[in-house]
């Protein structure tokens, strides 16, 4: 409650004195060239490196760790739920290994109206995407022959670009250098890059060129 607080009540505050009161929370280290816009982040360590931002009205709950490395990118109006392992939940107890962890490598992309579940580890590694609006990632599910709750990581590879509307699964681990189409529904993809990656269960549907400029980006942004 004590970080709600101090967040909400800095919130209008200008952008050098916001960073220096949420660099005094234990667990926060936001490099002087970061910027956070009008967001809430509730994670027990938060660490944004230099040229990192965070856009408006983003909801980042009780995550063990948010991590977001050079020139990575939040835009607007995401909601990432968390469930930190602090919190001792009764849920989950068998996967000691869990991590409630949000990891953005260098120049990796969040756009704007998507769901992020981290009950479990999301990496996004460098120079990849999550296009669009309203996609969704679920680290956790139900069992329903056990009727218990399972979790696993999903990791999106480095240069690989995710279509609007999307459903990542728990335990997916997209290839580098991909496309997914928009509305496809990810349970399992085949290790293989270069791929376009489509349909409900998504499946490969067609290689893509290593020349494509996509894949040979040195900036987050595509004009």
């Amino acid at each position: 409650m004590l970080k709600i607080a101090i967040q909400v009540l800095f919130l209008f505050f200008p952008w050098k004195v916001r960073r220096l009161v949420l660099n005094a929370i234990p667990g926060f280290s936001i490099h002087r060239d970061a910027r956070i816009g009008l967001s809430l982040i509730l994670a027990d360590e938060c660490i944004l490196e230099a040229k990192t931002y965070i856009g408006h009205l983003n909801y980042i709950g009780r995550l063990d760790r948010l991590q977001m490395d050079e020139d990575a990118v939040i835009g607007n109006l995401n909601w990432i739920g968390g469930l930190s392992t602090r919190l001792n939940s009764p849920a989950f107890r068998n996967r000691t290994k869990r991590r409630s962890d949000l990891i953005m490598r260098k120049a990796s992309l969040v756009m704007s109206q998507h769901y992020i579940d981290c009950t479990d580890r999301i990496e996004f590694r460098q120079f990849c995407g999550l296009a669009g609006f309203r996609s969704q990632l679920l680290t956790h599910g139900v069992n329903p022959m056990s009727a218990r709750q399972t979790c696993s990581p999903i990791t999106i590879g480095a240069y690989t670009m995710i279509g609007t509307g999307v459903i990542i699964l728990q335990g997916v681990t997209i290839p580098d250098y991909c496309v997914v189409a928009s509305g496809a529904v990810v349970t399992h993809v085949a290790p293989q890059e270069y791929s376009m990656i489509g349909g409900n269960p998504a499946v490969h549907q067609r290689d893509i060129p290593k020349t494509a400029k996509i894949f040979h980006r040195t900036a987050f942004t595509v004009t």
